[in-house]
């Protein structure tokens, strides 16, 4: 037999065995080792390949140990059954398989709930927090978690993001989910999150049919090579789960039979694999994307306002995990470190145009920025802002010929404040806001200012000493509230809804006996500008002016601003309301707080356009 054939023989008897050491002593011709003890680990898997980051730990744990030791995965394990990560983690448990890979989330199901904190929806939503996290060693604190359990993690890996991809609608906000039917996959975290979000939910296998649920929880890889992407058409682009962060692990019969020496080349090669994995989880993303706008896939964003929506709605999910103690001191510790990140969720969106096909425009979207306050110290002309030695965040939106700076002092986690508001227009490399004057230029992720005139000390470094870096490009199938005349009517009930309390009075009901509109209302958009007008009694009498302010509309949220009451002294700064318009009814869906009257006279009824503006 020549050499080569020992050692495959070799090695197929320690795949057989499950875990072996196979040791021969033959000398080959050259005077060198034939063969040398080789220890194989074999790994439960549920497709036919493992993924880059697993791939990536085996390379390594081959690479420390010059080959003695190496995986060996198992192929299609419990494929097409729903609960295979369950039955899989069983498997290990009982014996029957040495070891497997798992996504982190399904070990709760035997259990083990320390990793319930990285699964946390929405609290992990970009690579830069999940690079942080995995380089601070902190997923190794939670395979500690295995302990008493019978199983050892011998690596935890990062991962992909887990998306919402809608079948036939984009899901961006807390309604969207309500009633609807989510698939979802692992354990106890997305069966709460769906509970969290009013939607009902069903475990699925992988690769199972999507005719049956409106929603599903997936990466974008996996989104298109199950070719879901041939029959739903939205992904939204910045609503981030949690990773799908994984984990190698072994039972505890099969971990004492390695070496103390075999137990630190698992060790070191699963520390060593990270910046690979990382690497190859944000290239597999990438590449999702890529190959799924190819598929005509849209990828819509979530406002601000919409994403708090959602992080409040999962709040219960948070008090579920903080029960643990343990659990409980590792949320704060990741929400700590997700305010020292800084990091805006990650967006998936198909590439845009270079700046040539934009004509000259400025880029629409939405850009972050972050700035150390002591940046405007050298300036004399306005007072500071924010505490010397901190930093502030900055979110600045360009969207029909307008700007929005909003801004964060301090503290990433503040509220969001308004810093500037106003209107621009470009010509060639020039850029005029107001009443300033830069040079500016797009490389198709950063917007760069420079050369600012006409404006103060402060103005230039807020505009121009760090690049903006594009976040989201304007949000894709959202709809567009044309300037016109809209109507809307309110009952002889619906004027006494508010009866009672605060503003109340103002609704003035005039009796119908019939039920039928007795005000007849109508706001106007032009360009910006916005009047409120209102009919007593009959459609037919000379409308009164009630209202005047602004609006604005970005992505699907409709904003009140700067709104006035003609004969009285109440004013309101903003009211934010997310929106749906079908071509011909405008319906407003309040977000936050809005006095009783406001939410009756603006979003109980949908306006309606019979008129556009020429």
């Amino acid at each position: 037999m020549t050499r080569g054939a020992r050692s495959t023989v070799a090695l197929m008897v320690a795949a057989v065995l499950g875990l072996v050491g196979c040791t021969s002593s033959t000398t080959d011709r050259a005077g060198g080792r034939g063969l040398q003890a080789v220890t194989v680990l074999e790994i439960a898997q549920l497709d036919d390949a493992a993924p880059s980051q697993v791939q990536a730990y085996a390379t390594e744990v081959e690479k420390e140990s010059h080959g003695s030791l190496r995986l060996h995965f198992n192929d299609f394990w419990h494929k097409g059954e729903v609960d295979f990560e369950k039955h899989t983690l069983e498997d290990v448990t009982g014996g029957r398989m040495p070891g497997a890979w798992v996504g982190v989330r399904s070990l709760d199901l035997v259990g083990v709930t320390s990793f319930q904190p990285l699964v946390a929806p929405l609290l992990v939503d970009s690579q830069a927090m999940q690079d942080r996290i995995f380089s601070a060693g902190i997923p190794l604190e939670m395979a500690r978690g295995l302990e008493g359990h019978g199983l050892v993690a011998v690596a935890v890996l990062p991962g992909p993001m887990r998306k919402v991809l809608g079948v036939r609608k984009p899901f961006r906000e807390p309604e969207d989910f309500r009633r609807a039917l989510l698939g979802i996959q692992g354990g106890e975290i997305p069966e709460s999150t769906a509970k969290a979000l009013g939607a009902t939910f069903t475990r699925m296998p992988s690769g199972a049919r999507l005719s049956a649920v409106d929603a599903y929880e997936q990466q974008v890889d996996n989104i298109f090579g199950s070719f879901y992407g041939l029959a739903a058409k939205y992904v939204t682009a910045n609503i981030n789960l949690w990773p799908q962060a994984m984990a190698v692990i072994l039972n505890q019969a099969a971990y004492r039979e390695l070496t103390d020496t075999q137990r630190e080349i698992l060790r070191k090669a699963a520390g060593d694999a990270i910046p690979a994995a990382l690497k190859a989880t944000q290239s597999e993303d990438d590449a999702g994307v890529a190959k799924l706008c190819g598929q005509d896939v849209a990828f819509p964003t979530s406002s601000d306002l919409q994403l708090a929506a959602l992080r409040r709605a999962v709040q219960p999910v948070y008090d579920e995990i903080a029960r643990d103690p343990d659990n409980a001191r590792m949320l704060n510790r990741l929400t700590t470190l997700r305010a020292a990140v800084a990091a805006p969720p990650d967006v998936s969106a198909c590439t845009r145009p270079g700046p040539g096909a934009h004509s000259g425009s400025l880029p629409e979207g939405t850009y972050d920025m972050v700035l150390e306050n002591d940046a405007r110290s050298q300036c004399t002309d306005s007072p500071p802002q924010g505490t010397p030695g901190q930093k502030s965040w900055y979110s600045l939106e360009v969207r029909d010929g307008r700007v929005t700076i909003r801004q964060r002092i301090d503290n990433q986690s503040a509220p969001w404040g308004v810093g500037y508001y106003g209107f621009y227009s470009t010509l060639r490399d020039r850029i005029r806001i107001d009443s300033l004057n830069a040079r500016w230029s797009f490389d198709g992720t950063a917007l760069r200012l420079n050369d600012m005139t006409g404006g103060s000390c402060s103005d230039a470094v807020l505009w121009t000493t760090k690049p903006w870096v594009l976040r989201s490009g304007p949000v894709q199938g959202a709809p567009v509230v044309p300037d016109g005349t809209y109507e809307a009517g309110l009952t002889d009930a619906d004027r006494h809804l508010c009866d009672g309390k605060p503003g109340g009075q103002g609704l003035n009901p005039q009796s119908d006996p019939r039920g039928k509109p007795t005000s007849f209302s109508s706001i106007t958009l032009d360009a910006g500008a916005l009047r409120g007008y209102a009919r007593e009694g009959r459609p037919t009498v000379i409308p009164r002016l009630e209202w005047v302010g602004s609006y604005r509309v970005y992505g699907h949220t409709f904003e009140l601003t700067t709104l006035t009451f003609v004969d009285g002294p109440e004013h309101w700064d903003r009211l934010t309301a997310t929106f749906t318009f079908d071509g011909t009814n405008l319906t407003l869906k309040p977000v936050g707080t809005w006095p009783c009257w406001a939410r009756v006279w603006w979003a109980l009824h949908p306006w309606t356009l019979p008129k556009k503006t020429p």
